[in-house]
């Protein structure tokens, strides 16, 4: 995080306005959480189910702790649904062959009092669960929930990955480590280092270690973290961003080298996820304040002195695929972009006349309420 935005870093971690803390407790409600208290209900499962010594490791009794989890820490029934169908893929990938569990949940230090290591940098955390295997090397996991998948290279690449590879150099000396990201959606990943690539990794955390701490003030930065950043409403490039757009970062050019122009691109990412998130919230303001959902949409109209809005009927149309595919070549059906309106009608004039009917008798006409904004104009025929 510090990284990315070392501002999100000194608002999440030290909070010094009534502002950023009440947009840190925003963040955490409940009805933002729902993705993490799924993976929350996942993990604390599975760390019961792995404990050794904590009974019988059947696919009944990991559900029947996982509904447990779900009763004391409740989500939305298709969140749960999704985490159940996470456990089904990762008991029988993952759950049947039998291992030797050391410890589940194991953790080195705390915020207060954290592990330090060898090269005196602070860290602390909790490891889901570390396995011995026959062989005597040890595995440490990490359970993940993200939508995400993940490559090779970026786990071998990880600093989480780093961090508890060189705790466990520690804690387990002369071991053989890897460490696995057991991603609950897809399979797992895992990555081994060499002890040059720890001792390297070592030096490297050393230094970022070092100028963590000699941060005087955070520096507002728009990247990648954007899209989850919880305090987009008091930073000050967000609300520069948001008044004025993201043109400043759009470089027609392309002679940069390809990092260069990867970071170009994840920046320009960042900027649409927020002005799109500013627009949804706008759009809500106006159907919810300017208007409400209980007027009549013909009295949903508001003129200011430069803009006409209108929150109006209108229908949208859709074509189920599988009726289309009833129709036409398959040829033809495979070359649709998409079976939107507009991808549809542009095929049915080539389409002989009478399939091209049957086809528009299967649009699903769905009535919608649809927000219009247009600029007024001005005396001379131009926009104002």
């Amino acid at each position: 995080m510090a990284k990315d935005c070392s501002l999100q870093y000194e608002y999440h971690y030290d909070p010094k306005t009534d502002d950023s803390l009440a947009l840190k407790w925003k963040s955490n409600h409940r009805d933002s959480m729902q993705a993490a208290r799924v993976g929350t209900n996942i993990h604390n499962a599975l760390e019961i189910w792995r404990a050794p010594g904590g009974g019988r490791r059947t696919y009944p009794r990991l559900l029947s702790l996982y509904d447990a989890e779900n009763a004391k820490n409740e989500v939305d029934f298709n969140f749960y649904e999704d985490g159940k169908r996470m456990i089904s893929r990762w008991f029988d990938r993952r759950g049947r062959s039998p291992v030797r569990v050391i410890d589940t949940e194991l953790a080195f230090g705390s915020h207060r009092a954290p592990h330090v290591l060898s090269n005196d940098v602070p860290v602390f955390g909790f490891i889901d669960c570390v396995v011995e295997h026959k062989d005597g090397s040890i595995e440490l996991i990490d359970y993940k929930s993200q939508r995400a998948p993940m490559t090779q290279a970026e786990a071998d690449n990880a600093i989480q990955a780093g961090i508890y590879l060189a705790v466990c150099r520690e804690l387990f000396p002369g071991k053989q480590l890897r460490f696995t990201f057991d991603l609950l959606r897809y399979g797992a990943v895992t990555t081994t280092w060499s002890e040059k690539r720890l001792d390297d990794f070592l030096d490297w955390l050393k230094a970022q270690y070092e100028w963590l701490i000699n941060l005087d003030k955070g520096i507002a930065t728009i990247g990648k973290g954007c899209m989850w950043c919880a305090y987009s409403e008091i930073c000050p490039r967000a609300q520069e961003l948001m008044q004025k757009g993201a043109w400043d970062l759009i470089d027609t050019s392309i002679d940069a080298n390809l990092d260069e122009m990867l970071t170009e691109l994840a920046t320009v990412k960042a900027s649409q996820s927020m002005l799109g998130k500013r627009k949804k919230a706008i759009e809500s303001h106006i159907k919810e304040n300017v208007f409400d959902s209980s007027m009549k949409p013909a009295d949903c109209v508001e003129e200011t002195q430069n803009w006409s809005v209108e929150w109006g009927e209108g229908e949208r149309i859709q074509y189920i695929p599988r009726e289309v595919q009833r129709f036409i070549d398959p040829a033809v059906f495979g070359s649709m972009v998409s079976l939107t309106k507009t991808s549809v009608e542009r095929v049915l004039p080539i389409l002989p006349e009478d399939i091209a009917r049957d086809i528009r008798k299967t649009a699903i006409v769905k009535p919608i309420r649809r927000l219009t904004i247009k600029p007024k104009e001005s005396s001379d025929g131009g926009k104002e």
